[in-house]
């Protein structure tokens, strides 16, 4: 196996992305984020998946992460705050689809950090990482019909790597644990969309030894 399929870290101006392994975290760390009452209404309102109650929850949140790094399946990664000292402010994930040629991202941030575009930041990350790297065809995102602050930081990335929305896409969301399956606005980005767009425009390097 190649260990470092996924870059095991990555660096923004702004923010670190940690990867989500034993080795690399506590689940006591993870579980003062998660159990706050901010996590478990506000910030996971769209990804009720998330609203860890205890710690054994969050260590098998681990150790699924890791089996799905293992797998090349899915990176997920701890948010650190430069600007706050590398204090943990939420969870991001990568997740490739190979054979469709095409990638997504999602994120679950801290209500505290909302509003300072580190959602933007992150996904610039990882639309750099589908094309410069494993040189897929199309990034791609969604977010629920009633999440707006969501698609407004969408709506900024896509635009910046000259993508388009593509529309509403009815009962198209994962199940949630309620049983309700929600709408989705849909965006993507090409590689030619991205090539042209980035034609001037520095992009980051990602570590990985291959």
């Amino acid at each position: 196996m190649v260990r470092d399929f996924f870059p095991e870290r990555i660096e923004t101006d702004r923010l670190v992305l940690e990867r989500v392994s034993h080795e690399n975290v506590e689940p006591f760390e993870v579980y003062e984020l998660v159990d706050r009452d901010e996590w478990q209404n506000d910030v996971t309102e769209h990804m009720p998946w998330f609203r860890f109650r205890r710690l054994d929850q969050v260590a098998e949140f681990i150790d699924k992460a890791e089996q799905q790094w293992a797998d090349r399946d899915t990176a997920r990664y701890l948010l650190r705050s430069k600007e706050d000292d590398g204090e943990l402010v939420g969870t991001t994930a990568y997740g490739p689809e190979w054979e469709q040629r095409r990638a997504g991202s999602g994120i679950v941030l801290s209500k505290r950090y909302w509003g300072r575009e580190y959602g933007l930041e992150r996904a610039s990350a990882f639309v750099e990482l589908t094309f410069e790297t494993y040189d897929l065809d199309v990034f791609y995102t969604s977010c629920a019909a009633d999440n707006e602050p969501s698609r407004r930081m969408i709506e900024k990335y896509v635009e910046k790597y000259g993508g388009r929305y593509e529309g509403l896409l009815r009962q198209h969301g994962s199940r949630r644990p309620n049983g309700e399956v929600t709408d989705q606005h849909r965006f993507t980005i090409t590689q030619e969309e991205y090539e042209e767009a980035t034609a001037e425009m520095e992009t980051l390097e990602f570590d990985l030894d291959w």
